[in-house]
């Protein structure tokens, strides 16, 4: 097991969050004026292959998301600096009828190959590889749509804490730790800037009782961490569904759950109790990817990239009141080719409304 269940949650996570909730209690008091029923959101996202009893691959990601009550414009927040202000004069985004929000996420995956006993490298298997990463970004969204862009810059390597926060786990486990991370990625700066549009279909006016929903999704990503193009979409079925657009894994754009504001605002409707299953279609044509393709500058331990991979999920949610807890088992194709196995991996979520 790889995740940082410990480690990260006193000396990252527990923190992070003091400081997300403090920038929220800030910004919530500015929206709550013009709008008393917005809804800003945390959210916590945990993946891990040991969910499934395996520890390779993607074996670990971990992601904090905060977004801002809705706003009727970027610069009504006090953390829309000069740059995020500009989108106030762009005319597809400030369209009157959408609502807005900004996003902050702090997140970290690792990677490492199927035999971590080795110390020698591993020619073709996947790169020991760490990312840990901040995200800014920005929402528009109505009722029917939800479109997010979103810029992450970090840090590939040992820069990465990747093998800290494994060895670390695997201490307070009893588990053997990863020998071959002297093997990992040269340490790098990286960058990703993503766009990602949703949908919703049907229209629901009232979303109370038994009910179904399809949301597609497409979305293109550009970085010398990842450049792909990514399609498809959600089937969700159950009770009360939230006013929200799905339940994504993680990925360059996804945040909190950023629900919709309306007759019956907040992530759930009617009552505020739901429960939902959804089953989740992502295919990726994937133009690089440093965590396969290795180190953009200098040598590094690299393997033959496939172009195109897609993730089959399925899953259950439930929301209760202003809060909503997701589980899912993803199976991922080879990435790689040479690779051994599919990648399944497990996938928590708790997203959090706040006014």
């Amino acid at each position: 097991m790889s995740l940082s269940l410990r480690g990260l949650l006193f000396r990252r996570i527990l923190p992070s969050i003091f400081w997300i909730n403090a920038l929220g209690s800030l910004s919530t008091q500015a929206a709550s004026d013009r709008n008393p029923d917005a809804h800003g959101a945390f959210s916590l996202y945990i993946e891990n292959d040991s969910f499934v009893g395996t520890d390779r691959y993607y074996t670990s990601g971990v992601k904090l998301g905060w977004s801002s009550p809705d706003l009727e414009k970027f610069s009504d927040s006090p953390y829309a600096k000069p740059f995020l202000r500009l989108f106030d004069a762009l005319p597809y985004i400030n369209q009157t009828d959408y609502q807005k929000n900004l996003l902050f996420t702090l997140g970290q995956n690792i990677y490492t190959p199927v035999d971590t006993q080795s110390r020698v490298l591993i020619p073709d298997d996947r790169p020991y590889a760490g990312w840990l990463y901040l995200g800014l970004g920005v929402v528009w969204k109505t009722a029917k749509v939800r479109n997010t862009l979103a810029l992450n810059v970090g840090v590939v390597g040992s820069w990465s804490y990747a093998q800290k926060t494994q060895s670390r786990v695997h201490d307070l486990l009893g588990d053997e730790r990863a020998k071959g991370w002297d093997n990992q990625l040269h340490n790098e700066l990286g960058a990703l800037l993503v766009y990602s549009r949703d949908w919703r279909w049907p229209e629901r006016i009232r979303r109370k009782g038994l009910n179904w929903e399809l949301l597609p999704h497409a979305g293109l990503a550009v970085g010398n961490v990842r450049s792909y193009a990514d399609f498809g979409g959600e089937l969700r079925v159950g009770f009360n569904l939230p006013d929200d657009f799905g339940t994504a894994t993680i990925d360059p754009a996804s945040s909190t759950s950023t629900p919709v504001e309306g007759s019956e605002s907040g992530l759930s409707a009617g009552a505020g109790n739901g429960l939902y299953f959804f089953g989740r279609a992502d295919g990726r044509f994937v133009a690089h990817n440093i965590f396969l393709d290795g180190n953009t500058f200098g040598n590094s331990h690299s393997v033959d990239r496939k172009w195109l991979v897609a993730d089959l999920s399925v899953g259950v949610a439930a929301n209760r009141g202003n809060t909503k807890f997701a589980y899912a088992l993803v199976y991922r194709t080879e990435e790689f080719r040479g690779q051994k196995h599919p990648q399944i991996f497990g996938t928590v979520s708790v997203n959090f409304a706040f006014h």
